[in-house]
């Protein structure tokens, strides 16, 4: 089964499902019309499970997501589906082979009265929050690094794109409360502006107005995510989360010694050590903030991962990167590219570029981004 024919499988699953919870609230149990709607549901999932074992629901923001790719359905149906998870304080679903009918309806009935927090713990379903692991289980070698005292960074009032973001990862040294407003008013000045723009690439060179590359570099990538994300059709909310995981993914460098992060030269066995670092302490300084979404906790920890499980940090066990970490990675990379470093005299060719996209597609990239991303750059 190809991805397109396996997507729309799981388009035709989610309005069975989502009739079968609307049914199972209006009717008593056994009551054909909703016995059908489950049924067809269970149906479907058994075809689903000729594929894959283990098939994983993810609503972000007013998003659902499978096999890591934006699911679309037409009419009114996600609007209904998302309601029906945000009624049980439920983000990620997921539905494992061997699951039997009985059970399936279980879980249908309680959806619909809003009371599955009540359901016991199931082997073939297991469903709650999205989160990311607690900091101590991310990496246990550097827990003393994180304990350093910092000295309190007052407030700029600089206005450009750059120095917002600046203000923005300095609030994070200490400790201070990140303002979700300004990055909503960063997140929407990116927005407009890629609309404004015929080619919204040619925004990653009006954005380079200082030398300082961390925080100019962190815009661009700003920028080509939430390009990148439209193209691929997020919307809504979640549009936004995906913008803020983009401006904060970096904000662990903001630790990282400057020496380290301009050297011109290879780094040593230490200093390369050092900047691994940035993306668990980055991941870290997110998870003690207030509202940040965990999508831009989760990317600040995943961003340099590769997508055949190589790259850093490190995990115990089979960890899967995030779409959103994906999305990231592809346009990080890219910005490092195109753009001058200390370690690299000339920007790299649009062509040199495209092949390293493109022999890095499935290893150190996604596919399927690899490909959507090099129609977006040629357009």
């Amino acid at each position: 089964m190809s991805s397109a024919e396996f997507q729309k499988l799981m388009s035709k699953m989610v309005p069975q499902f989502t009739a079968a919870v609307q049914n199972a609230g209006i009717y008593p149990d056994n009551h054909p019309q909703s016995l059908s709607y489950i049924q067809e549901t269970y149906h479907v999932l058994e075809e689903l499970f000729e594929v894959k074992g283990k098939i994983t629901l993810l609503l972000i923001g007013d998003s659902l997501m499978v096999d890591n790719r934006p699911l679309t359905i037409t009419g009114s149906c996600e609007t209904a589906f998302a309601q029906i998870l945000r009624n049980n304080a439920i983000e990620r679903v997921t539905f494992i082979k061997g699951l039997t009918l009985l059970q399936l309806k279980e879980f249908i009935r309680n959806l619909s009265s809003a009371s599955v927090s009540d359901m016991p713990s199931i082997r073939y379903i297991k469903f709650g929050k999205l989160e990311i692991k607690d900091h101590e289980d991310l990496d246990k070698d550097h827990d003393d690094s994180y304990a350093a005292e910092i000295d309190t960074i007052h407030d700029m009032e600089e206005k450009t794109t750059d120095e917002r973001i600046k203000n923005i990862y300095r609030d994070t040294l200490g400790g201070g409360k990140i303002n979700l407003e300004d990055t909503t008013e960063i997140i929407r000045l990116f927005t407009d502006n890629i609309h404004r723009e015929a080619n919204p690439l040619q925004l990653l060179a009006k954005t380079k107005s200082n030398d300082e590359y961390t925080f100019t570099h962190t815009t661009n990538v700003g920028i080509l995510t939430l390009f990148f994300a439209e193209h691929l059709g997020f919307k809504g909310s979640y549009l936004n989360d995906i913008g803020v995981a983009a401006i904060l993914h970096d904000t662990g460098k903001i630790k990282t010694p400057d020496k380290v992060l301009s050297k011109p030269g290879p780094l040593t066995s230490d200093e390369r050590e050092a900047m691994e670092t940035h993306a668990i302490k980055g991941a870290i300084n997110l998870m003690e903030q207030a509202n940040i979404p965990n999508i831009a906790v989760l990317a600040a920890f995943e961003h340099h991962m590769k997508y055949d499980g190589t790259g850093y940090p490190r995990t115990k066990g089979k960890w899967e990167q995030n779409i959103v970490s994906q999305m990231i990675s592809v346009a990080d990379v890219y910005d490092a590219l195109r753009t001058t470093r200390p370690y690299r005299q000339d920007p790299v060719p649009m062509d040199q570029i495209i092949q390293i996209f493109i022999s890095g597609s499935g290893t150190a990239f996604n596919p399927y981004l690899v490909e959507r991303f090099l129609d977006l750059i040629d357009k």
